[in-house]
């Protein structure tokens, strides 16, 4: 993108913004405060701005000021871009979870209303949940099929996690293609030997930057976790053929990333060699020129 394409986004996205904030608070806090008092106006306001009016306005501002860059970040439910992508593996279901079992990972509990409440529970009083639920982060049309994770300390505010989502696509071959990641792809988990996932650490509870939503607080620098969970699996001998390649340009996230994906293949539990021995092929990562 040219120097004078970059000013002219910076610009609509600045009057965009000052437009959202003019409409929040004399279109909607004004008038609800006419018929509220303070406190009760001010609070139904920040409820309607962070997830009703912003979404809605973000969302609408990406599709005009990124529209035909690859989107290769996940989606939340609003539609607004959330994780990267970082990581493929390529094997089946059964060697997925092995994996991640094998390196001390735990498979995320499906998000219900009764692990959603265990959840802040255990954040409020700080209890660990080693299998705390995930949000639903949508690729390929569909929310992630599986996810693991990994707590950092007893804590359930700070966690290593990755969703991933099955695919039936040789990913080296249409990942550059703008459709590869738009085009909704429905198929068996069960059958799948190619997963895709987005994998960041949470780091704390806050505000999102963008909506003002409550949630988990996630580091930006995405790239440290996939290098994270690169080698956890390769510290106990669970992948080969190790690679990097390339996705396309982010779009609309504010993760710090080098935009590469890490690839490998899974070994099978039977086929691996005990950690320490020699015979596993691992790349790392080189300096982008």
């Amino acid at each position: 993108m040219s120097l004078l394409a970059r000013w002219i986004q910076r610009i609509l996205t600045f009057l965009i913004a000052a437009a959202t904030l003019w409409i929040i608070v004399t279109q909607v806090y004004d008038r609800i405060e006419q018929r509220l008092p303070v406190f009760a106006a001010v609070l139904l306001t920040y409820v309607l701005a962070a997830y009703v009016i912003l979404p809605l306005i973000i969302h609408a501002s990406v599709a005009l000021l990124r529209r035909n860059r690859i989107p290769r970040v996940t989606r939340a439910a609003d539609g607004l871009p959330a994780d990267p992508v970082n990581v493929i593996l390529i094997g089946s279901q059964e060697q997925l979870r092995s994996a991640f079992a094998a390196a001390g990972w735990q498979v995320a509990d499906v998000l219900t209303l009764r692990s959603a409440a265990k959840m802040v529970v255990s954040f409020v009083l700080n209890r660990s949940y080693p299998t705390a639920p995930f949000s639903a982060l949508f690729l390929f049309g569909r929310r992630q099929d599986t996810g693991f994770q990994e707590d950092i300390g007893d804590s359930p505010r700070k966690r290593h996690h990755v969703r991933f989502w099955a695919a039936d696509t040789d990913p080296e071959s249409g990942i550059g293609d703008l459709a590869y990641w738009t085009r909704k792809r429905r198929i068996d988990p069960t059958t799948s030997h190619i997963w895709i996932g987005a994998g960041t650490t949470d780091t704390g509870f806050g505000l999102q930057s963008m909506t003002w939503q409550l949630s988990h607080r996630v580091d930006r620098h995405a790239d440290s976790e996939r290098e994270h969970i690169a080698a956890t699996l390769r510290a106990v001998n669970c992948i080969t053929d190790e690679r990097y390649i390339d996705a396309g340009e982010p779009v609309g996230t504010h993760f710090i990333t080098d935009g590469r994906i890490f690839r490998a293949r899974l070994i099978p539990q039977s086929a691996r060699s005990v950690p320490g021995r020699e015979g596993v092929t691992t790349a790392r990562p080189e300096p982008r020129t």
